[in-house]
């Protein structure tokens, strides 16, 4: 197998399977995109599932504190007895009509309250059982009712709240604050010491606001005690791990079979709804999931097709190589055989066209009969050499064996010798010949080339210039080269044919009605062989007709046939 048609084969062969993988591996990315999106929405919605869970437990405190009795119309005992038997509330506490704090107290307090109503007297508290009027509350005498070592600390954790005389909310988990009159009920969270403390506020149906402080180790408690079980061995979450992580970053708690290491960055993150929404969800999965979930289905399929298209390329070029071969075998055996032929047709055509030119010459100038048979087999002799030669050269040019043998000669004799053999049958379509001779000086070219590029060039106005009725040569010689313009008033060649007449079997018209014969590779051995010469064959600009002009190096020879 050639070289060329190797690489040609690889190439249809490679290139569609490049092709795919590439196009194989954009659809792989892209899939693998759209599995990761998936995936982490599923994960996403895990999280927010966790998150609704927990902030049903919320809600569930939320009507727990609901449906307790109007702390507002408590007395301070029974509010202390409350708070001591409620497992999630640490500390209620109740605001007066103006948001100060009326339970827990203290004599501290009372008077801070006082300094800010531009240093009036402590203004008496109104009774827990009977919340007062604005008015009343500023005018009854305050008692103060020694506190408890967790009414002290209440006070103490909530003492920068107080101070605004306001209860501050932060519904949307930010430090801002409210004003009471304008809602009903609310969460706020504020840190303590080590932790996130939660208070629930409202309106009772006396009008008055309450609270609770939830208890925020239960809250904890009841919070895991909400989520799934954190053993490993259970199947709630095989193949990931889900951890609650709190405003400092410590995990409170977590589950999942999964044990992930440090160094590997959670792959979704969602913080929870108010008033949790300093802590947020994690959740850790096993490595690139999503690529092995492709990788048993996109990338197998891919690769499947990639295999069974490059077989079925390979099938293909297998059978073209296979198809092609034995189409240049055979072409090449309709050569050879022609080639055999027209060797063996050459000599004996050879001795034909002798011994006509010579009876020829022997006939008698009276017998015209006879003359005009000799002339007919002397030009179809000629005519059938030139097809030989034009196969034979054609033959040698595909074997690279084609070469020239130069010889001192005359250009213009050569070309007058042409003429001589072309003149009867281009006088008998009418066709006069003129030639400018200016190439008389030896010169060392091929004089069988210049013979075959010249027979070539006439034999076509003889088939195709027949309607005019002149053919023009001239000849040029300087600097080392010869030019040859051979110019008829024939209808000439289209300008989208001036390229095309010098290729190998190309005819403008194979059409029978055209009445010309030809294999078409008469302009394609002419070219060939100006170039083997060194010079060239081209169809020059012509207003009328076709005209071509031969250029070949052809040094002007010494006195002993060497080049000067």
């Amino acid at each position: 197998m050639k070289v060329r048609l190797t690489v040609v084969l690889t190439l249809i062969v490679a290139l569609p399977l490049v092709g795919l993988g590439w196009l194989g591996t954009r659809v792989a990315r892209n899939e693998r995109v759209v599995v990761e999106q998936r995936f982490n929405a599923l994960v996403l919605d895990r999280l927010r599932d966790v998150d609704a869970g927990i902030a049903t437990y919320l809600a569930q405190r939320e009507r727990d504190l609901f449906s307790l009795p109007a702390l507002s119309g408590q007395t301070v005992d029974q509010l202390r007895a409350m708070a001591r038997e409620s497992a999630t509330v640490r500390q209620f506490f109740v605001l007066s009509n103006r948001n100060e704090l009326r339970y827990p107290v203290s004599l501290e307090l009372v008077r801070e309250y006082a300094s800010l109503r531009n240093g009036l007297d402590p203004v008496p508290a109104p009774s827990l059982q009977q919340p007062p009027s604005p008015d009343e509350a500023e005018s009854r005498e305050l008692s103060i009712t020694p506190l408890t070592a967790e009414e002290t600390a209440f006070l103490e954790r909530t003492h920068a709240i107080w101070a605004g005389k306001r209860i501050p909310t932060n519904d949307s988990g930010e430090s801002r604050h409210v004003n009471i009159s304008t809602q009903f009920k609310g969460w706020y969270a504020w840190y303590w010491g080590d932790g996130l403390n939660l208070i629930f506020w409202w309106r009772d149906w006396r009008g008055a606001v309450v609270g609770a402080e939830l208890n925020p180790v239960r809250l904890a408690a009841d919070i895991i005690g909400a989520l799934p079980d954190s053993n490993p061995e259970s199947a709630t979450l095989a193949d990931g791990r889900i951890s609650l992580i709190d405003s400092k970053g410590a995990t409170i708690y977590q589950w999942g079979a999964l044990e992930p290491t440090q160094d590997v960055p959670p792959v979704a993150s969602l913080p929870l709804r108010a008033p949790l929404s300093a802590w947020h969800l994690q959740y850790h999965a096993a490595p690139n999931p999503a690529g092995t979930a492709l990788g048993g289905g996109v990338v197998f399929n891919i690769v499947s097709g990639i295999v069974v298209l490059g077989l079925a390329l390979m099938a293909l070029a297998v059978y073209y190589h296979r198809e092609s071969s034995r189409e240049m075998r055979e072409a090449a055996q309709r050569v050879s055989f022609v080639n055999q032929v027209s060797h063996e047709l050459k000599t004996p055509l050879t001795s034909i066209r002798m011994y006509a030119e010579m009876l020829d010459g022997e006939l008698d100038g009276n017998d015209e009969k006879a003359r005009r048979h000799v002339g007919v087999i002397v030009s179809e002799s000629q005519r059938l050499s030139r097809l030989i030669g034009n196969v034979l050269t054609f033959s040698r040019k595909q074997r690279s064996t084609l070469k020239l043998h130069r010889a001192p000669g005359s250009v213009d004799g050569v070309i007058r010798s042409v003429l001589g053999h072309f003149e009867p049958a281009l006088a008998a379509k009418g066709i006069r010949c003129a030639f400018d001779a200016d190439a008389a000086q030896v010169a060392l070219f091929d004089q069988d080339s210049l013979e075959q590029i010249l027979g070539n060039l006439l034999g076509n106005v003889e088939k195709y210039a027949a309607s005019g009725d002149r053919v023009e040569i001239h000849s040029r010689q300087g600097d080392g080269m010869v030019s040859i313009t051979v110019a008829d008033n024939g209808p000439g060649i289209p300008p989208r044919e001036r390229n095309r007449v010098f290729m190998p079997f190309y005819r403008i018209s194979n059409r029978l009605t055209d009445g010309v014969t030809g294999a078409g590779i008469g302009l394609a051995i002419a070219r060939d062989l100006a170039r083997l010469h060194g010079g060239d064959l081209t169809l020059e600009p012509a207003e009328k007709g076709a005209c071509f002009r031969v250029v070949i190096h052809a040094p002007v020879a010494g006195t002993n046939g060497e080049q000067t």
